[in-house]
């Protein structure tokens, strides 16, 4: 018995192994398979992906509970039709009418303002109009023009033409006459300057209003801007 076990393990241990050794190092480093791609796996590490504007609508239809409204009907480019104050089953009912919404305007008034309109022209009105008011403060803005009080000919057309764009795009210009030195012996020369550059700007179609010239530091410099 013992003779017949040594001689399997001899048979054994000559036997080729049933895998080469790169075959086990390979099968060892095998990378686990990537998870299939979701939406929760996509927006994340995305900064502000999963944020979404939230509109706040207000009441409308049916979600208006107070029963006595002042109601007015809007009538596009002509004035809004005013009914007066009148129940919220009749307001529904003419909404339904005219094919539109009943929408809450003013709900803290006494009674609450609602008016019968399409909702979805309503938020465009407002919408357009909020972005023509970010528009104007973003263009309203004061822009900077600086020339010393010997500028030539070349750079000051340059400057001209610069502050001539600014003031009609609807911005406001502060332009600075620079002294350097001994220079500050003829600040005359810039208010002198002053003049002429207005002049110029007026002569390029800019109605131009400026404010009182004042000394800073070793500057001279007014506010310019397109008259109202």
């Amino acid at each position: 018995m013992r003779r017949t076990a040594l001689a399997m393990l001899t048979l054994l241990r000559g036997a080729a192994p049933l895998l080469a050794p790169r075959h086990v190092r390979c099968l060892a480093r095998r990378p686990t398979p990537k998870k299939r791609p979701t939406v929760s796996m996509a927006l994340r590490g995305r900064p502000g992906a999963q944020k979404r504007e939230q509109v706040v609508l207000p009441p409308m239809n049916a979600q208006i509970q107070q029963e006595l409204l002042r109601v007015t009907v809007d009538r596009g480019e002509d004035e809004d039709e005013v009914l007066g104050i009148i129940s919220r089953e009749e307001a529904i009912a003419r909404a339904e009418e005219e094919g539109v919404d009943l929408v809450m305007i003013v709900a803290q008034s006494d009674p609450p303002v609602c008016k019968i309109v399409d909702y979805g022209k309503l938020r465009y009105k407002k919408d357009k109009k909020k972005k023509e008011q970010a528009k104007k403060v973003k263009t309203n803005q004061i822009k900077e023009v600086k020339m010393s009080y010997k500028i030539g000919d070349g750079d000051y057309t340059v400057r001209r033409k610069r502050a001539d764009k600014f003031i009609k795009n609807g911005d406001r210009v502060k332009l600075s006459i620079q002294f350097r030195g001994r220079e500050q012996q003829h600040m005359s020369l810039g208010d002198d300057l002053i003049e002429k550059f207005t002049a110029h700007l007026n002569e390029d179609g800019s109605n131009i209003q400026r404010t009182k010239t004042i000394r800073e530091g070793r500057d001279l410099t007014t506010i310019l801007s397109q008259k109202s």
